[in-house]
């Protein structure tokens, strides 16, 4: 099997450096159950360069799976095998983008947002190196009791004392900036950037952007009186400014795989509130992690997670704190709707929610062993059919492309020397045996 190094930031949890968020211990520990060695590297932790260095060589990786391309080019120099980076988040987060291009021959990009390559072609990665895996999750379904009516694990990121804003809204006698957001709040327009132009000519960053657009503490605010369970980071820095939704906060520690596990399986109704980088779209990686369990999840809009979903299990979505309080009401009184929810979003993840099948379709995609003969699946699922037949097609693509460029030169009078009349047969053969159909 393979030896694969992951590299990523993540803050220190519980004072312990080892300590993993759940999505990448599941992801650690599938890799091994699946008979993979794994080091891995959280780049936010203070290292010895040479120490780390001499432990890289010595690991001597098949693979270097870098989540948002949090690498340094030191790794790089010491290792000669693929980089695939993996995107935690948008683009506008990843790190180091200057080393994609510098070492592009060395790149590969997956994604678990369908519909986003183009922006990694703006990156210098062409579609043969660009590959669509789908979201994953570890966790499993335990039939607990359900004490808790509604829990959310999360981060509070704190967007209070942004002076740029301050300024911004001081500044704003025409309030154009709550027109932005009552328009955001009306009309379910997750295009911020846009209309943001139209109310309020004002030169916004990305953070600015995200700081208007967060919702998290509104729709956290609309569902206290339900019986909240507040579990993460930062929530007691609210202490001074939101005194309910600060004491609803549980301050023991949350994180792990079993700690998710846990809460996940002892409520009724897991919530989950997307980023606004998400734009609608996209959705975080533990909306997988609820429906594995025995919980059901209450999403913020996710178009992708829709599509995924369409014809397997429909799941509630909100746009609105004020939606999000009126499905959390519903679903807390109907017992048989909510479980017929899990059913199916169980059902869903087990069939299209699990590593084996991601592992098989990179594994087809570079050709590196992560699965041993023996654990192979009998037989694909659609999901990885498809997949593996669209990475076919755009390899097929690129070989023809490759080829009608020297097809192009072979006719040159300069360089039609260099081709005998077997090599042109050779290529237009292959053309038309590469044809897309």
């Amino acid at each position: 099997m393979s030896k694969i190094l992951i590299t990523f930031i993540q803050p220190i949890l519980d004072n312990n450096p080892n300590n993993l968020i759940c999505y990448y211990e599941g992801l650690i520990k599938e890799l091994n159950r699946f008979g993979n060695d794994v080091l891995r590297l959280n780049l936010i932790t203070k290292y010895n360069k040479s120490k780390t260095l001499n432990k890289i060589k010595q690991f001597s990786p098949d693979v270097i799976f870098a989540f948002n391309n949090q690498i340094k080019e030191d790794f790089i120099k010491v290792t000669n095998c693929p980089i695939v980076l993996f995107d935690a988040d948008s683009i506008d987060l990843f790190n180091n983008i200057d080393l994609i291009k510098k070492y592009q021959e060395r790149y590969f990009m997956v994604t678990s947002y369908e519909g986003w390559d183009d922006r990694y072609s703006k990156l210098g990665f062409s579609k043969n190196r660009i590959c669509s895996i789908h979201p994953a999750t570890a966790i499993q379904s335990k039939p607990l009791e359900k004490d808790k009516n509604i829990s959310f694990i999360g981060t509070n990121f704190d967007f209070n004392n942004n002076i740029n804003i301050e300024n911004f809204i001081k500044n704003d006698s025409d309030r154009r900036i709550y027109e932005s957001l009552l328009y955001f709040w009306n009309n379910n327009d997750y295009n911020y950037k846009n209309y943001l132009k139209t109310f309020y000519k004002g030169k916004f960053s990305l953070f600015d952007l995200y700081c208007l657009f967060d919702s998290r503490t509104f729709i956290l605010n609309s569902i206290l009186d339900l019986g909240l369970n507040l579990y993460g980071v930062g929530w007691d820095n609210l202490s001074n400014s939101n005194y309910a939704l600060s004491s609803a906060f549980i301050k023991e520690p949350k994180y792990s795989l079993s700690h998710n596990q846990y809460v996940y399986n002892s409520s009724k109704i897991s919530i989950s509130i997307s980023h606004p980088q998400t734009n609608g779209y996209a959705f975080p990686w533990r909306i997988y992690d609820i429906m594995a369990s025995s919980g059901m999840l209450i999403s913020a809009r996710a178009d992708l997670l829709k599509k995924y979903t369409k014809g397997i299990v429909d799941i509630p979505m909100y746009d609105s704190p004020y939606d999000a309080r009126d499905l959390c009401k519903k679903y807390l009184k109907e017992d048989s709707l909510r479980e017929d929810i899990v059913a199916l979003s169980n059902e869903y993840i087990e069939k299209f929610g699990r590593w084996q099948s991601n592992f098989e379709i990179l594994e087809y995609f570079w050709g590196i062993k992560l699965i041993s003969q023996k654990q192979q699946s009998i037989g694909h699922s659609g999901l990885i059919e498809s997949k593996i037949t669209n990475i076919k097609k755009q390899n097929k693509k690129f070989k023809n492309i490759t080829n009608g460029i020297f097809l192009i030169l072979s006719n040159i009078p300069v360089v039609e020397k260099c081709f005998s009349y077997k090599n042109k047969l050779k290529l237009y053969k292959s053309i038309q045996k590469n044809k897309m159909i």
